[in-house]
């Protein structure tokens, strides 16, 4: 059996180095997940307007670590680069889990730019603010250049640019990350603090002395609630109805699994990388909405986001619409502190831009394992032999960025195409796959995966599969339709055939090139990918 894996992959080792240390991993997830989620949080309050916030998180979380524990599951059983995608192209049929991550691949490397492109929103809000503060247009024009396309554009190119050569560096991204992270949370904890020392009497004070608008803060409600918006009558009750821009804040998490192959202690670094990082990012999402509600309130909080993503022409807003749904500049009103103001910034910025390099990190895995399963070219498995990382798949993917940041500055259009609908999907895909993999691949599930414990003489990981699969197709009808979460247009349904076409093509033509080789992918798919 040795000796047909030899031949059947394309060398006989990986060539990639387990380097990887667990809190390195756990706080790059905290990056991926959390990254640009504050701002959504505040500008999304009105999708679900009044309901318990606090039972929301919970009750989305109990899903979301039922799949994390699939992923993490993958993670030990498969530990190679792209473990997650390795795992499900083995779990049911390969042409499912290539197709399914070609999809997860195309959404994470749309994302890749997108974030990068709006790296430099926080600086346009921080400099907007920053202006407007201490009434200097100089600073606010500087806010406006980074709002604009030549700013965006600069900003994700350099962005780019520094997460590729993070990612270039080998064990220093890791290096990288575990700083940024650390000081992620240390400039978290001060926005905590700061946040808990506000109410919305203060603030709302604060408001109207800036504006100059007499009863601003109140204001703001009555305007919002004249234009159509309304709260639940009862926030517990109502509280499901956040589940689906919960479930897109708890997204991502899957990404540590595709690294599993250069983690040192497999088992330890994928339960805290996943299970424990979701657990840390669930009490933040908590703290971080409730504080800024007990903080500015509820109401005006909604109202705001309200007022900011329906383009709405309130007095109040419009004074301030350079800040967007930026709460610190807020804070910066009650308080006047501008360091302070600088590290709220940090806390929300940092985790954006950290984020990025492990991302590059983890699309160049999936190229990697798929060049290694002989669906793509054998170079973009290319081990550079002093950095230990696949530099080319890296030089593609960092490429692909570059794109993916022109077009979402010079092609508004491209914005109308939501991928949300694609992590759902390919969760789902993932979760049913595992589900049925002790039925479907009985073989490869028994030599494969460790925990094999079953309840009522079923398997655990049907157990948690088929249930998880149940609630994402749940998650995915309440959210269908959705012109913030999920629109369904034209561009979006033509762009999802696209991408799913090509990944069937792409498949069934390296199934047909590597036959006339003879060699069948039918076998590469029976065995794990040498380490």
């Amino acid at each position: 059996m040795e000796n047909r894996k030899k031949t059947l992959f394309i060398r006989e080792s990986s060539g990639l180095v387990r380097e990887v240390s667990p809190w390195s991993s756990m706080l790059a997830t905290f990056a991926l997940v959390t990254g640009g989620v504050p701002i959504l949080i505040i500008s999304w309050l009105w999708l679900a307007p009044g309901i318990d916030w606090t039972l929301a998180y919970l009750i989305t979380l109990v899903p979301t670590l039922a799949m994390a524990s699939l992923f993490y599951i993958a993670g030990i059983s498969m530990p190679r680069s792209g473990g997650d995608y390795v795992f499900n192209s083995r779990a049911i049929h390969p042409a499912v889990g290539f197709v399914n991550y070609f999809g997860l691949f195309v959404a994470f490397a749309l994302s890749l730019g997108l974030y990068s492109e709006l790296g430099a929103r926080w600086f346009a809000y921080l400099f907007s603010g920053l202006g407007m503060f201490i009434g200097n247009q100089q600073l606010v024009n500087i806010g406006c250049f980074f709002s604009g396309t030549l700013g965006s554009v600069t900003v994700g190119i350099v962005i780019i640019v520094i997460s590729a050569i993070l990612a270039m560096s080998g064990k220093n991204v890791w290096k990288f990350t575990l700083i940024s992270g650390i000081i992620s949370f240390i400039s978290t904890a001060v926005l905590f603090y700061v946040l808990s020392t506000i109410n919305p009497g203060e603030f709302s004070s604060a408001l109207s002395s800036f504006t100059g608008i007499p009863n601003a803060y109140q204001s703001v409600i009555s305007f919002a609630k004249s234009c159509g918006l309304s709260f639940v009558a009862n926030p517990i009750t109502a509280a499901v109805l956040g589940i689906p821009v919960i479930w897109y804040y708890y997204t991502w998490y899957n990404l540590p699994a595709s690294w599993s192959g250069e983690m040192k202690n497999v088992r330890i670094n994928v339960f805290y990388s996943i299970i424990i990082a979701l657990i840390i990012i669930g009490a933040y999402y908590i703290l971080f909405t409730q504080l800024n509600i007990n903080a500015f309130g509820e109401n005006f909080l909604t109202s705001w986001g309200y007022i900011a993503c329906n383009g709405l022409n309130d007095t109040v807003y419009t004074s301030l619409s350079s800040i967007s749904t930026f709460t610190p500049f807020f804070a910066l009103l009650v308080n006047k502190s501008i360091p302070l103001y600088i590290i709220m910034f940090i806390a929300f910025w940092l985790p954006n831009f950290y984020s990025n390099p492990p991302l590059i990190v983890a699309l160049t895995r999936y190229l990697f394992a798929w060049s290694f399963d002989r669906i793509m070219p054998s170079w973009l498995a290319d081990v550079n032999d002093k950095f230990h990382v696949p530099l080319k798949a890296t030089a593609l993917v960092s490429a692909i960025g570059f794109a993916g940041v022109l077009l979402y500055a010079l092609v508004p259009g491209i914005s109308i195409v939501d991928v949300t609908v694609i992590f759902e999907i390919s969760y789902a895909i993932f979760a049913l796959s595992v589900g049925l993999m002790p039925y479907l691949k009985k073989e490869v599930y028994e030599n494969s995966v460790p925990i094999k414990r079953k309840i009522l003489g079923i398997p655990i990981v049907t157990w948690l599969g088929l249930p998880t699969f149940a609630f994402l197709i749940y998650a995915l009808y309440i959210t269908w339709g959705n012109p913030v979460l999920l629109p369904i247009n034209i561009p979006t349904i033509a762009s999802l055939t696209a991408i799913y076409t090509t990944g069937l093509v792409i498949y069934y033509v390296a199934t047909k090139l590597n036959k006339d080789k003879g060699i069948d992918l039918g076998l590469i798919f029976k065995e794990i990918p040498p380490e």
